[in-house]
């Protein structure tokens, strides 16, 4: 429930920092739910590296959704709700499994890195692949945090699903946090005890062949939980693409394998430290304390070898060991994507339950450094005591308010975007709205007449989706300053709408059947990042206008300051906007009252004159 609130905060407040949530997942999703929507060159049948099912499983939220919303813009907060909900649920599992498993102390500590988490904040209610491998990576650890058990399947059967969902449904690269998963349940032979529903416990015989049998069973949990995951993907894919395909091998086999001038490289690279620099922005200190878990193990175990008895040396450093594997995941996902020429924030939602594991286990032994200290300078039990609580205490209170102050600054400077794009629903007027007559005939496709162009030039990437757009406008792109390969729009398919604004009351409808040829339609796309002329409009055919006015930066022939074009334009709406490129950096990264070295722009809705 204390998860819940801050994750409900998140769906309400939460900015959209990538376009990739927007054109890969959102718009889909809109085309699903509504008939209409954005097409990427990843969702051609001719390259097919996104995945339906992933959409499809989102739209059937939505599809319920309607029941109790009355306009697309409250179904896409309320499906952001229940984003937050469903991650608040893994989170608690996850927390409880380490509380119980781990260090009741521990799972207090992730307990609060999860609620003020500014990193949390954001992915926990993303419509993003990522996210929900997130999701299945915090359920997949309430089970693998357990000790391995050779009798019992659950742990192995439960991990392995959720690390397929994770895999096969959202992000195939999520699998590598199961690596060491499936190590330590092959060598590591865990309880030597279990416990029966009754509450007997009965002693484990350790066989020979035990890691055999370990062996046989994980092959059999991949084989038959892929199996279960990946048959349904396929079918549903093959549904909309109107071809077989398996999207997560075409996912890797892009990514992995492009070949020359291909693959993730062409959307920007960034620094090897991009992901410590983020993950400083989203985690700070615990950040800094997840980096270094192995180092606050390595030295625990020295300076505490005396506490675990034992007459060989293995058994003094064996917990210790078992610790460490539990460590490993989040090294291995921070090692293999610094090594990626392409970074994104996104790819490190995967291992933000790994940071808060890492970060709350390094936070409980680094208080007990604290409190031997205190003893080697005489110091009484009740001081030690003292020490150890205040110690924790003090890390997470500079940990709680960085984060706030991180949420508030993302919040007050960036939301523009979302008000002004949703402010539309206020300037269109009710003779301008669909004719139901028009909406009930069998199949309409051709809208273009009864439809308001809204464009964007520099501002496409802000686009939040056509979730904030009235059913009777469109988003059409005009030329601005970017290069890169733009979407397109699906072939509309209204039939697929339930309901539809008018004249500010709902009205139902109920056509006669159902189709997305869109989705298995082939548009001249090119995975090369290449630009196509073909999606823009010249601006004589834009009836509204998105653009931003930022005074301090240098002017361009593609993209005019509209906002000052008053002959043209009549300004309808506008909010302050942070001027990032020319705010100081630690400024505009956090929030402080009355920070100096800001600077800031306009964004504006505007409407051309008649």
């Amino acid at each position: 429930r204390v998860l819940l609130i801050i994750r409900c905060a998140s769906a309400l407040y939460r900015t959209i920092a990538d376009c990739d949530e927007v054109f890969n997942y959102w718009e889909p999703l809109h085309y699903l739910q509504n008939g209409y929507g954005f097409e990427t060159w990843e969702y051609s049948p001719e390259f097919s590296i996104r995945s339906w099912a992933y959409v499809a499983l989102h739209a059937i939220v939505g599809l319920f959704g309607k029941i109790f919303v009355s306009s697309k813009l409250q179904s896409f907060y309320l499906l952001r709700m229940a984003l937050g909900a469903f991650s608040s649920f893994a989170e608690a599992k996850f927390y409880r499994t380490v509380t119980e498993e781990v260090n009741p102390h521990v799972g207090r500590y992730i307990l609060a890195i999860l609620f003020f988490s500014a990193g949390m904040f954001n992915a926990s209610t993303a419509l993003l692949p990522s996210t929900f491998a997130m999701y299945t990576t915090f359920l997949a650890y309430s089970y693998i945090l357990r000790p391995p058990n050779h009798i019992e399947r659950e742990r192995t059967y439960k991990a392995v699903f959720w690390l397929g969902m994770g895999a096969l449904v959202g992000w195939p690269f999520s699998a590598v946090v199961g690596i060491p998963f499936a190590i330590e349940e092959i060598l590591v032979f865990g309880r030597d005890t279990t416990t029966k529903k009754d509450g007997t416990i009965i002693q484990v015989l350790r066989s020979p062949n035990w890691r055999i049998h370990r062996l046989v069973r994980l092959v059999e949990a991949i084989i038959l939980c892929g199996a279960a995951i990946s048959i349904p993907v396929i079918l549903i894919d093959r549904l909309f693409y109107q071809r077989w395909t398996f999207v997560p091998f075409n996912i890797v086999l892009y990514n992995v394998f492009g070949g020359e001038g291909r693959g993730p490289e062409l959307y920007g690279t960034e620094p090897w430290y991009y992901y410590i620099v983020n993950g400083f922005l989203n985690f700070n200190i615990v950040f800094i304390l997840a980096l270094g878990s192995a180092l606050c193990v390595f030295v625990t175990a020295y300076i505490d070898r005396n506490r675990i008895p034992g007459t060989r040396k293995i058994d003094v450093i064996w917990p210790y060991v078992l610790l460490g594997l539990k460590l490993i995941p989040f090294y291995i996902w921070f090692a293999i994507f610094s090594l990626q020429p392409h970074k994104e924030e996104r790819f490190l939602f995967v291992a933000y339950p790994l940071i808060a594991l890492n970060g709350a286990i390094s936070l409980y032994l680094i208080r007990s450094w604290a409190s031997r200290v205190a003893g080697y300078f005489g110091a009484k039990v009740e001081t030690r005591a003292a020490v150890l609580r205040y110690t924790s205490l003090a890390v997470l209170i500079v940990f709680a308010l960085l984060s706030v102050s991180r949420i508030l600054a993302v919040i007050t400077r960036y939301s523009a975007p979302l008000k002004i794009f949703g402010s539309i629903w206020d300037e269109r007027a009710p003779d301008q709205l669909f004719n139901l007559d028009y909406l009930q005939e069998d199949y309409p496709t051709d809208l273009s007449k009864k439809t308001m162009n809204l464009c964007v030039g520099k501002e496409w990437h802000r686009f939040p989706s056509n979730f904030f757009m009235p059913s009777d406008v469109r988003v059409r792109f005009i030329k601005s300053d970017f290069d890169g390969a733009l979407p397109k729009t699906f072939v509309e398919d209204i039939g697929a709408s339930s309901y539809l604004e008018v004249d500010g009351q709902r009205v139902e409808y109920r056509p006669r059947f159902y189709k997305f040829e869109g989705a298995s339609a082939i548009q001249p796309f090119n995975d090369l990042n290449k630009a196509d002329p073909s999606v823009y409009v010249p601006l004589s055919e834009c009836d509204y206008l998105v653009d931003s006015d930022f005074p301090l930066r240098p002017l361009s022939v593609n993209e005019p300051p509209y906002v000052q074009d008053t002959a043209t334009w009549e300004t309808m709406d506008c909010y302050p906007f942070l001027d990032a490129q020319n705010s100081h950096q630690l400024a505009r990264a956090f929030w402080i009252p009355d920070s100096q070295g800001l600077k800031w722009g306009s964004y504006c809705l505007l409407k051309k004159r008649q």
